[in-house]
């Protein structure tokens, strides 16, 4: 047996294509064109942002495949000439800028090489320059020009410099010149080398460097890309009031299922180009679209770490001398410590080096990550520019739903690394095993989704803190049941996670195999199911069979068990939740349980359903009077329709004990949020509102 040491190798063994990217393309490109169309304009003296050039820009983040992407940039307008571009270019002049696009010759520029340079020794102008100029020469293999001799060459000006990069790399002089500069973030450490700008008693690196590129875009048929730099929007902030410069980010989207497919199909091992990697690792009983599906679920289809994780998988086979057999064969593989530790190390140093403030930000980046939240990357300095750096820094990949609206995406690979991480809390090691147990796109932005997940956190919580808290006292004095269970539990908590149930009929996955889904006529299986793992359910459709949370509790010494099952009712309905409301969740819920369990369990075994309601109808409020009440077992409800089945319980909230459980000011930023529509853009639940709720859980620790 091999140790993890040996098993698990970071060695690179094949070399990885470059898949999809037909978005980023195309955005890279009109923003090219963008430069080439307003390139006369930036010349007048103006301040209007109309006449700022456009310098697409791809923010450092690790494993997003930004330098692939600039380096394979012009390839990538090849392959996708006869569809997304095809029609980008059905403009003329759009088309024209294309063609000559097609002949670009591109310039890989590594900031990582820059150094103060004779002789202008603190000048950072020259020593951007001279890289440029080095780089060329190498690029063509030609010997390298002595710096004074390039120094009196360009005497620092754009026009020469362009002038004489055409010369090295043999350009007309109407062919386009596309220069990538890749770790602009350089700038951070190196900056202090140079002679820079001081604004307000501040060096801004940016400002110089940036000021350097809009000289360059004043020459015709030059263009940038630039890459790097661990505060995305701060450079973007910095620079836009001095430097002409409009930066515009390029959004890297992980990479789907088909993509991904397309990588295991079209990549080969360095050494030996007859070997695809997906026939390496599938034996003929495992697809390469099986393959495909774990990966995803593993990775979120990052690129980095999808580049990793293949890597280690490739390793283990060899290591062994047989493929995999089966997906579930493949992601036990990938669930290993070892493979989790080597695919997640970058991530997870980097988290666990930030300093307190960006860490104490981690918990509400996790509950935006679950609940699928995006935030806004704007021009001006705000909260969700603060965010967008935040994320940027802890490395985690963002999402991008549109040109300035992103989400959170954290890679399963690395998050029972950071579960397993002392310094953690009680809330975020909730949320991060609850991201773990669910499948990538598991959650959708709904109202339900989120107001269920705040009461389900608050419930795990209340239930597994030691401190004293009124809604726990409530609950033992409504039901003699709860009473019995001596709450708080001592050490873990039961309730580690948040679990969606997907429901309806047979579904086919992506590798076009049947999935059984549970459906409304299974949802006994559901119940055996919870009653089986220490989980909490949350559904994942809002007119489910189910109630909208569901766990089992445990006493300390397993003399009770309580399945206990929450239906969050009348989310901002005018009416208010009526009997009829009431009737029908306790149907779905106790009679099932009942019938199918206790009926034939042991007397320890209890079940209680709780309606959370933030508005009762007014009989409802009047018949309990205006308090919480606990319906117990043969008690009859709404007009002795409903009987409670025997070692059931029916608990009722009134609407001042609700807020006990989810915050009166949370509350009304929810009902702000979303009193539109059930999907709204999620306008209101903003930095503030998340940090509200946090600061709500954190007060239960």
């Amino acid at each position: 047996m091999t140790s993890s040491g040996e098993k698990w190798v970071t060695d690179d063994t094949f070399k990885p294509i470059v898949v999809d990217r037909e978005s980023d393309v195309l955005f890279v490109t009109r923003n090219l064109f963008q430069l080439h169309k307003k390139r006369r304009q930036l010349r007048a003296e103006t301040t209007d942002l109309n006449y700022r050039l456009s310098v697409p820009f791809a923010p450092h983040l690790f494993g997003s495949g930004k330098t692939t992407f600039c380096r394979s940039y012009l390839e990538l307008v090849q392959r996708f000439r006869e569809t997304s571009l095809s029609s980008f270019a059905l403009d003329g002049s759009r088309k024209e800028f294309l063609d000559k696009l097609r002949e670009a010759v591109l310039l890989y520029v590594d900031l990582t090489e820059l150094e103060p340079t004779d002789p202008k020794e603190k000048s950072l102008k020259w020593a951007v320059y001279y890289l440029i100029i080095k780089t060329a020469c190498l690029q063509v293999g030609i010997p390298m020009m002595r710096k004074t001799q390039a120094y009196e060459t360009v005497e620092m000006e754009a026009l020469n410099l362009v002038t004489l990069l055409r010369d090295i790399l043999n350009m007309r002089t109407d062919q386009f010149l596309l220069v990538a500069f890749d770790e602009v973030g350089v700038l951070d450490t190196r900056g202090q080398y140079f002679d820079l700008e001081v604004n307000d008693g501040r060096v801004r690196p940016y400002n110089d460097f940036f000021g350097i590129l809009w000289e360059l875009c004043l020459e015709d048929n030059v263009f940038f890309i630039v890459v790097g730099k661990s505060k995305g929007l701060s450079i973007k902030n910095y620079v836009a009031s001095v430097s002409k410069v409009l930066l515009h980010f390029i959004s890297l989207s992980p990479l789907n299922w088909s993509s991904i497919v397309e990588f295991l199909e079209k990549s080969h091992l360095e050494e030996q180009t007859q070997f695809r990697v997906c026939d390496i690792l599938c034996s003929p009983s495992f697809s390469v679209n099986e393959l495909a599906e774990a990966l995803l679920e593993c990775t979120g289809g990052v690129p980095g770490l999808l580049t990793r994780a293949v890597n280690m998988l490739l390793n283990y086979v060899q290591t062994r001398g047989q493929s995999f057999g089966s997906k579930d064969e493949c992601l036990s593989c990938m669930k290993e410590d070892g493979f989790r530790t080597v695919c997640s190390e970058p991530f997870v140093t980097r988290i666990l080096t930030l300093d307190e403030d960006r860490r104490s930000v981690l918990d509400m980046l996790l509950m935006m990550a679950l609940y699928r939240i995006p935030f806004k990357a704007d021009d001006e300095l705000n909260s969700e520019s603060y965010l967008f750096d935040v994320v940027t820094e802890m490395g985690f990949y963002r999402y991008p739903i549109d040109d300035n609206t992103f989400q959170v995406l954290f890679p399963k690979v690395f998050i029972i690394n950071l579960n397993n991480a002392s310094s953690f809390s009680l809330l975020e090691k909730i949320l991060l095993g609850s991201l773990n147990m669910e499948p990538v796109d598991c959650f959708f932005s709904s109202k339900c989704r989120v107001f269920e997940g705040i009461v389900a956190i608050r419930l795990v919580l209340m239930l597994s803190s030691t401190i004293r808290n009124e809604f726990r006292e409530l609950l033992g004095r409504l039901s003699a049941t709860w009473k019995k269970m001596k709450l708080p539990i001592n050490g873990p908590s039961p309730l580690h996670y948040m679990m969606s149930v997907s429901r309806g009929k047979k579904r086919r996955s992506k590798s076009n195999k049947e999935e059984k889904t549970f459906g409304c006529n299974e949802w006994n299986r559901i119940i055996h199911k919870a009653l089986c793992f220490d989980r909490v359910y949350i559904p994942k459709e809002a007119n489910s069979y189910s109630p909208d949370i569901m766990f089992k509790l445990h006493s300390p010494d397993d003399s009770n068990v309580l399945m206990v099952g929450v239906a969050c009712k009348g989310r901002w309905k005018s009416e208010g939740i009526g009997w009829s409301d009431i009737i029908e969740e306790a149907k779905k819920f106790l009679y099932p349980v009942f019938n199918e369990f206790l009926s034939q369990a042991l007397e320890c075994y209890h079940c209680m359903l709780i309606i959370f309601g933030t508005k009762l109808a007014l009989n409802v409020t009047s018949e309990l009077g205006n308090q919480s009440r606990c319906y117990t077992s043969r008690m009859r409800i709404g007009g002795s329709s409903f009987e409670i089945p025997p070692n059931c319980e029916l608990v009722i909230l009134c609407e001042r004990d609700v807020e006990m459980l989810i915050d009166r000011e949370i509350l009304n930023g929810l009902e702000r949020a979303f009193s539109t529509s059930d999907n709204p853009p999620f306008g209101d639940v903003g930095f503030n509102l998340l940090r509200r709720a946090r600061d709500s859980f954190m007060s239960l620790q």
